[in-house]
């Protein structure tokens, strides 16, 4: 099987999955969802008399390189809650030989800016995500843009395709329908729903152990409730940031971590680092409004939407923190994780040091232990496991 060339509609693209230093050569950057949506596509639809084709939630640039390469007269706009998509996207647009220039990419995020007078969209194709919140953040936002000529498609892996998520199309848009299943993927149709829903809102999260609430957009991990791995995490915390050190929250989510830094020391720099713009919204709204700017100044946060710490320099940190994940997308890997790790490694001073959180059957620790040369466990129970490993010349 070639896990790099997509073979469709008699046209063949280049297609990788990012980052590129995966441990598991198999997986694929695209899906049966995605062959199966091209091909209703390209059976279907007249893409010749196309004018406008919007695209949501591509994986790493399957249908973009599609679409771009089958209908090049058409304006593509693109629409993602994750940079490494959008890195995908770009990169494999140019292995296809395709101008990445020819679409213009957008933070999901700006669909709740567009106003349906000022665009007329023929097609729209969405992969479906596996968080339902998001789901009805795009369908809600992508229902105002449509017009009644708009054909949605909806692709996804059989798994996603749930009574729950369906019961979100019919919330929010009209007349939904299914395909058979192929490969273990199906398609859903709708249709414009004529009421509007209101755009779903920042979910305001209070918890009695938090002297803070938290802001959570729609694509935010653990949307309606703390995220127990940063609650245990909240107990271990370090407990000696210097004035003027500078902290990194690495996959910052809503923003817990660096949040909490401040309120402690108020004169840290705290660096708020997520490939969600989602994320990143989302923990600037949970700073904003915890109170740590009133006592530390707008000059102690800095938010960065990045792939981990790609663009950090080198020996420019003193502390970060990780409450790292267990997938990207919908696959479970922990490529991710070991490329947080390797970055904060090299962007930690000598002396610095790197604390994470995780479940106890993850082999952080061996994994802390080979790059470090040690690591210490700080906290344990049943379930987690706080680590910290200094960075030694």
């Amino acid at each position: 099987m070639n896990n790099t060339h997509l073979h469709i509609a008699d046209e063949s693209f280049s297609l990788k999955r990012f980052p590129l230093n995966q441990f598991d050569k198999s997986l694929r950057a695209w899906d049966a969802g995605d062959e199966y949506l091209i091909s209703h596509v390209v059976e279907n639809i007249d893409l010749a008399s196309t004018k406008h084709i919007v695209i949501v939630n591509d994986s790493f640039g399957a249908l973009t390189c599609a679409m771009a390469r089958l209908a090049p007269h058409a304006r593509i706009d693109v629409y993602t809650d994750s940079f490494m998509s959008e890195t995908g996207i770009l990169k494999n647009l140019v292995a296809c030989n395709l101008d990445k220039n020819s679409v213009n990419i957008h933070s999901a995020l700006e669909l709740a800016q567009l106003e349906s007078a000022n665009t007329h969209i023929d097609l729209m194709l969405v992969k479906v995500p596996r968080t339902l919140s998001y789901l009805e953040f795009l369908l809600i936002e992508l229902n105002k843009l449509l017009n009644d000529s708009t054909q949605i498609i909806a692709a996804a892996m059989v798994k996603l395709i749930t009574s729950s998520a369906l019961k979100v199309f019919d919330k929010c848009l009209s007349n939904t329908r299914t395909s058979l299943a192929r490969k273990k993927a199906r398609l859903v149709f709708a249709d414009k729903r004529d009421a509007i829903t209101e755009s779903l809102p920042v979910n305001i999260v209070s918890d009695a152990e938090l002297n803070f609430d938290l802001h959570n957009y729609a694509n935010v991990f653990c949307r309606d409730q703390v995220d127990i791995g940063a609650r245990y995490m909240l107990k271990a915390m370090p407990k000696h940031i210097n004035p003027n050190q500078v902290v990194i929250d690495l996959g910052c989510g809503n923003g817990i971590l660096g949040t909490q830094v401040l309120l402690n020391q108020a004169q840290a720099k705290v660096i708020f680092v997520d490939e969600s713009y989602m994320a990143i919204a989302s923990a600037k709204e949970t700073l904003a409004n915890s109170g740590a700017l009133e006592s530390s100044g707008t000059n102690n946060a800095e938010f960065v939407i990045s792939h981990c710490l790609h663009d950090f320099p080198d020996n420019s940190a003193d502390v970060v923190l990780c409450n790292p994940p267990f997938h990207q997308q919908n696959t479970v890997i922990d490529d991710i994780a070991w490329q947080m790790f390797v970055d904060a490694k090299r962007v930690l001073k000598e002396g610095g040091e790197l604390r994470i959180v995780g479940n106890r059957h993850l082999d952080h620790r061996v994994k802390l232990t080979k790059l470090f040369g040690g690591c210490k466990v700080v906290a344990s129970d049943t379930k987690f496991l706080v680590l910290k490993a200094i960075k030694h010349s």
